[in-house]
Parts: C-alpha cells; structure tokens; sequence
C-alpha cells in the first residue's frame, strides 16, 4: 500500500513538472533577453532616467551652509555696465571677500586674457590670495577645448573646470582628476576646494600619483567610477570620476549677489571659514549650464520656471554640489552613492526574473496573475528607492521588466498547458459520463432482467447495447469538432426537453410500470445564465436521474420532472413513486466510494454555488433535487437561503 501510494505522489510530481516546465522555460528566455539588452547598453537611458528620478525624490536634507555661491546676476552685470566683468571690479569683490576671512574661494571665470589696463590689480590679488583657485580647461585635444588658466596664480593653486555629459545631454558625475597632454595629473576645482578646507579640519588630502589612483581624504576612499559602473555600459571613464550625489534640497546653498558683497550687505558670518564659489547665475549672459533631473531645483529653474525634464543648473552650482558631497562625507558620514559588482547585479535582475516566473505558475487566473507583478514591481521600486535613499544604486527597470515580462510569458505559456490538460481531462470525463449514462445504464438494466428475458429479446437488447458504445464514439468525435458550439447557442430549457424526451424512449425496465408521465415545464429557467460546461452537466443530471428511475424504481407507476423558480434560487426534482428505489440507493453508496451519477451531481453544485440531495419520497418513491442561486451582480444584497422542503404529494 505504501509503494502505491509513493508511486502516485511521484507520479503527480512528475505529471506537475512537466507543466512547470512548460511555463518555466520561456520565462528563463525572456529573462536571459533582458540581461542581454542591459549587457549591450540598450537599457541604459531607461535605468539613467530611473536613477535621476529617485534622486529628486529623496527625502529633504538641510542646506549645506559650509558652501556660499557669490553670483554674478543680470542686476550685478547692468550696474557694472559690461561683461565680462572688468578686473577692476573682479578685484573689489574679491578683496572684499577675503576681508572676511573664507577658508577658500573659487574662482569659477576665466581669466587668462590680460589686455585689461587695470590687470595689475587684479593680478596683485591673485598673487596675494593663497587661498584662491582658479580654473583652466585642459582635457581633450581640441584646442577649442582648452582654455588657460591666470598666469599670476601658480599651477597647485589652478583647477580643471570641465564637466561630462552623458550621452542624453545631462548631468550625473563629477571630474575629480585627469591627466593632460603634457603628461601632468590635474585634480578639479572642486576637489581643491574640499581638499582646502579639511585640511583646516586636520583631515589630509592623498590624491595618489596617477590620475587612476584612488583618492583619499583620510580614512575614506572616493569611490571612482568605472566604465560599466551602475546602469552604465562602456563608458568613458578616464582620468578619476566620481557619481554625483546632489544635495536633496531645492536651495541647497546660501546665495548672494555680487553686489550685496560689495555694497557690504551680506554679514560677515555668512562668508567666515567657509568655501566660497564666484560664477555666473545670469542666464542671458553666459552659456554656463548644464541640464539633469535629478535635482528638487535651481537658481535658473526656480528663475525661469523652466519644466521638471529639462532641469537647468549653473556650472557654479554643480561645482557647489561636488564639494558639499566630498566634505559632507567625511565631517557628516554622509555617503556617497555606491553601486553592487556585475555579478550580483545580474544575479538580481535574474532573482526578480524568477520570482515573475513563479508568480506565473502559481497564481493562475490572469487577474491574480497581474495582480501579484503589479505588487511585486511596487515591491521592486519601493526596495530599489529605499536602497538608493541608502546611497546604493541597484538595477530597477531590468529587474522590473524581467519580473514582468517573465511573469505575463509564464503565465502565458504554462495557462495554455494547462488548458490543454484540462481539455484532455474534459474530454476523458466526458468520454465516461456518456458510457456511464448510455451503455453501462442499459447493461445494468439486463441484468437485472437476465433472468426473464427470452434469448430473442436478449439479443435484441445487446444488439442495442452494441450499437449504443459504437455511438459514444462518434457523438464524442462530434462534440470534439463542434466544441461546446451546441450547449453555447441552444437554450438550456430546450436542451432539458431534448435529453427528457431522448432519455424516456430508452428501453429501460423502471419506464414500463409507469403510467403517468408528467410532461415537465422548463420554461423557468430561461433567464438563467450557464456556461455551456453548466448546460451539459445539468443536462447530465436531468439525464443520470431518468435513467436511475428506469433502471432502479420498482413498481413505480408515476414519473414527475419538476423545474421551478422561486424569487433568486432554481430547483430542478425528478421526482418517482417507486418501493425499493431508496434503499437500492442507499445501500449502493454506503460502500466505499459513491457512484458516478452521485459525483457527477455533487460538483454540478459545486459549480453552481448551490445543493443536491436524494431523500425519500411520501408515501413511496425518491425525490432527486438540484437547488442554486440565481447569477447575481456583486454589488447586489444577496439574502441567505433557507431550504424549503416542498411537500409534493402528486403521486
């Protein structure tokens, strides 16, 4: 017994695998698509946007007052009355700050040109202000490319200000130090300035003595960007380059006006022991922005209402921006974005791809199918959010279209299999139903007669008999080509009259003692909505019920077939007169398993959401009853039932 019932779970087990497998292999196809479209650079302006996108939607952070932006605006270049600003007044307001003692300033203006007639002044402060950076141009071999730094300021007092733009035109990482023609390494303005100011803090600066080398600001390594680092492939990573980390505020700097700092209306305070950057925030005079999405705003956003896609910043901001993140990071533990290595990126992507693939098979109604992705992708975004508000960028849009996409193609695959399972199964239920309700009701009637049929008529019924199971085939071959096209288009209460009519000019021995045959009414049931699988088994059921009168009743002299409609619920009764019917019945079923016509009635009202029982009949007979509820919209109060026992005394 129990190497049989090893040998049935093993079989089931194998019988599910191959359905699995069915589903499972072209979801594993589509994953193995998506790693090959992020593996060619096909998914990297989608994961690009997504990476933007959850960067402005972080959480508010408090300004980082360590840096201050003096602005050179439309109001300060009108006053002056010419642009660029003579070195005159670039040397009065730069006297002016250092007056009030910054850690730092940068210079973010060109300045090599010195046919100015006031350049000494200018040059006397660059001479004289140590902790003043300037900027030059000097990456790439265009010389249009290149632009000089002052000569009056000293090469270790001199940054790089070129930016790099990806390949959609926006902004997402910072140059921190690139080797030029001459064979020099060259650390960005930005850097300068962070390195400056905490080295007051007492926190040394290692750059390293390649521009590749990691640099280091104490204890904490930048983490330098590579060719393929996050969601992008292949690309141009020279010199040392490091993700941009946007403070997540819409002022995320004190700015003040070139004109405020002259006219001396900013406070002191504002400007003491902290990093100052002087550029350009007039949006008509200067070509000197850059565009990304991922910040909450800007100085020429917030001034020209400018839309959220093409967020516009000031190259003085974006330097700003790079040294909050670099100082911040080391005084405030502030991380910086970091992203996995390739193999548990890809591992993740294909851990999401696995999980559509299981969502498909298990959930198997194609609402609960989508559903459940639908949950799974909030799931997925939520995750990868909360991952980057960590400083982690993780994969979203391949692990979302791996999940979905596997997930839809699963269930795609593995419902048409188990369609098609299922039809077979149909079919073979179907098969037995028809032998079950045709030939075995006509063999169990001979034999109950055996003994008192003559040879003649004998032959005759299994001559009956014969063409009775060659037919089964050719009706089952019928149904196959036509399908369910005769249940679906033929009202059920016309199909209840054929199987009524069929079924009693069948030879059967309970059918002969009748005589009164109550013709049935089954005009009530043609508002009832059934599919045709319904339709066919309670065609069935009408059938199986006839069949158990004719095969079973004993002595009965009277046949009534009732269908009725009472207010939301049906009652179909194939009601007899019969002696011994009942305890024929029960005494059948009482064995180890019940008979199929039993079964066949039981998932019928499983089916219909309602009841069946047989019960005995007053005074004589068996009262056969079917009972469901009326197909009702949802939103419809539906009132509970409450069996009533009809007293039918018709007989």
């Amino acid at each position: 017994m129990k190497i049989k019932v090893n040998a049935e779970f093993w079989t089931q087990i194998e019988q599910q695998a191959k359905v699995w497998r069915v589903g499972v292999l072209p979801g594993l196809v589509v994953v193995g698509l998506v790693v090959a479209a992020r593996l060619t650079g096909s998914l990297q302006n989608l994961e690009w946007s997504a990476f933007d996108r959850f960067l402005r939607s972080r959480p508010l952070e408090a300004p980082d007052t360590r840096v201050v932006i003096v602005g050179i605006d439309e109001e300060d270049i009108r006053l002056v009355g010419k642009y660029p600003i003579p070195d005159r007044e670039l040397a009065t307001l730069l006297k002016t700050l250092q007056s009030y003692r910054p850690t730092a300033i940068g210079l973010d203006l060109f300045r090599d040109l010195t046919t100015d007639p006031n350049r000494e002044e200018l040059a006397h402060v660059f001479r004289t202000s140590p902790n003043l950076i300037g900027i030059e141009a000097d990456v790439g071999s265009a010389a249009t490319l290149k632009v000089k730094p002052p000569p009056e300021l000293p090469p270790e007092q001199v940054g790089l200000a070129n930016i790099f733009f990806d390949p959609d035109g926006k902004l997402r990482r910072c140059l921190l130090a690139s080797k030029v023609d001459s064979g020099a390494v060259k650390y960005s303005l930005s850097l300068l300035l962070a390195a400056r100011y905490l080295q007051t803090k007492g926190i040394p600066f290692e750059p390293g003595r390649r521009a590749s080398d990691p640099i280091r600001f104490g204890s904490l390594v930048l983490p330098r960007f590579q060719a393929n680092t996050g969601g992008y492939v292949q690309a141009q990573a020279g010199g040392n380059q490091i993700l941009l980390n946007f403070r997540s505020h819409p002022k995320p700097f004190p700015v003040v006006s070139m004109t405020d700092v002259v006219q001396g209306r900013v406070k002191p305070e504002q400007i003491r022991d902290r990093i100052v950057l002087v550029g350009v925030t007039a949006s008509n005079s200067q070509n000197d922005t850059v565009m990304t999405d991922a910040i909450k705003g800007s100085l020429l956003t917030d001034a020209t209402g400018t839309m959220d896609e093409y967020r516009l910043l000031y190259g003085v901001e974006n330097h700003a921006h790079a040294i909050s993140q670099m100082i911040s990071a080391v005084l405030d533990r502030r991380s910086l974005l970091h992203t996995w290595a390739k193999g548990w990126e890809y591992g993740w992507i294909v851990l999401w791809g696995l999980l559509g693939i299981t969502l498909g098979l298990l959930l198997q109604s194609p609402w609960k199918t989508l559903l459940g992705l639908a949950v799974g992708s909030a799931c997925l975004v939520s995750i990868s959010f909360g991952l980057l508000t960590l400083s982690w960028w993780v994969p979203v849009i391949p692990a979302l279209l791996a999940l979905s996409a596997a997930g839809l193609t699963t269930a795609f695959f593995d419902r048409d299999s188990r369609l098609l399972l299922e039809q077979r199964s149909l079919t073979l239920k179907r098969t037995y139903d028809s032998v079950h309700n045709g030939p075995l009701q006509t063999l169990a009637a001979m034999l109950r007669s055996l003994d008192d049929l003559p040879p003649e008529k004998l032959r005759s019924q299994l001559q009956n008999l014969n063409q009775e199971l060659r037919s089964v085939y050719d009706s089952m071959q019928q149904a196959i080509v036509t399908g369910d096209q005769h249940y679906a288009q033929t009202p059920i209460h016309e199909l209840l009259y054929q199987i009524y009519e069929q079924t009693l000019e069948r030879e059967l021995p309970g059918f002969k003692t009748i005589l009164t045959f109550i013709a049935p009414d089954f005009t009530a049931l043609k508002e009832c909505s059934l599919s045709p699988d319904q339709k066919q088994a309670l065609c069935l059921f009408l059938q199986e019920a006839l069949c158990n009168v004719g095969n079973h009743a004993v002595n009965a002299s009277c046949l009534d077939v009732i269908c009725q409609r009472d207010k939301n619920w049906y009652t179909l009764q194939v009601i007899d007169n019969g002696v011994c019917y009942l305890a024929q019945v029960v005494a059948r079923e009482g064995q180890a398993r019940e008979g199929q016509g039993t079964a066949q009635a039981r998932d019928l009202a499983r089916s219909l959401r309602g009841s069946f029982q047989r019960r005995p009949n007053t005074p004589h007979g068996i009262v056969c009853e079917l009972t469901w509820r009326s197909p009702r919209p949802w939103w419809q109060f539906s009132h509970p039932f409450q069996s009533t026992q009809h007293v039918l005394n018709r007989l």
